[in-house]
């Protein structure tokens, strides 16, 4: 069986399996599954959910990511579970080694089957998946990661929403203070160009700023000690190669 066989088994068991958790709960309208990245992998999803999948994965990814942080940062703890609640739908979201994983839920059935089952059986099933993509050639090498490797001399590495939260950040610079300003430098040049931009190069004497799109929900930005036109394109051409 090939590589792209074997992807697109695991891709449907995979499916199977999300498939049969939403069916045998009545309260569940959806899962998605990401990278810690922000990535699609795969997702189950009812009508009445209208974001795209990017858009659900790179909030998603964003939320657990700002979660994690402030829990760790006020009470030095790790994150198990962030519950959001609205007038209509509960969205649980679970951070585990390997993914990003956000349910989909009706309040009203929810909260009268018992919230605390579902955090419960949730929890579980995404660790089950997670070990299910550890162990499978599903997940590809993550972006941030493929990033550190190919510009192994990047001093700022960001993955954020277009909307300017934080997705996954390696810098000194505050998070939300750093994704903030990449998301309007992102969209103030959108504006100028009358079209979408693809990437922007910020100089210095002695180094540079590269941001460029990922997909239609999220930004990179790195930040490198060069200013080398030649060497800047290069890096350029990296990004392009691993993002494609």
């Amino acid at each position: 069986m090939s590589s792209e066989e074997n992807i697109k088994k695991l891709n449907k068991e995979l499916s199977e399996l999300l498939e049969k958790e939403i069916n045998n709960r009545k309260s569940i309208l959806g899962i998605s599954i990401s990278t810690h990245g922000g990535t699609h992998l795969i997702s189950k999803l009812k009508k009445d959910i209208t974001m795209t999948n990017s858009e659900i994965s790179a909030a998603s990814s964003s939320l657990v990511f700002i979660s994690s942080k402030i829990l760790n940062d006020s009470l030095n703890q790790q994150i198990s579970y962030n519950l959001i609640t609205g007038k209509k739908r509960i969205i649980l979201s679970i951070l585990t080694e390997n993914i990003a994983f956000i349910a989909y839920l009706n309040r009203e059935i929810a909260e009268l089957e018992g919230l605390d089952s579902y955090i419960t059986s949730l929890r579980k099933f995404a660790i089950q998946i997670s070990a299910f993509v550890e162990t499978s050639e599903l997940i590809k090498e993550e972006v941030f990661v493929a990033i550190k490797r190919a510009i192994p001399n990047a001093l700022v590495i960001a993955i954020i929403t277009k909307d300017g939260l934080p997705i996954k950040v390696q810098a000194t610079m505050p998070e939300p203070i750093l994704s903030a300003m990449t998301s309007a430098i992102f969209n103030l040049a959108g504006i100028l160009l009358e079209e979408g931009l693809e990437f922007s190069i910020i100089g210095g004497d002695n180094g540079s700023i590269i941001i460029h799109e990922l997909d239609e929900s999220r930004i990179l930005a790195i930040a490198v000690p060069e200013a080398d036109e030649r060497k800047l394109g290069s890096y350029i051409a990296k990004i392009k190669s691993i993002i494609k």
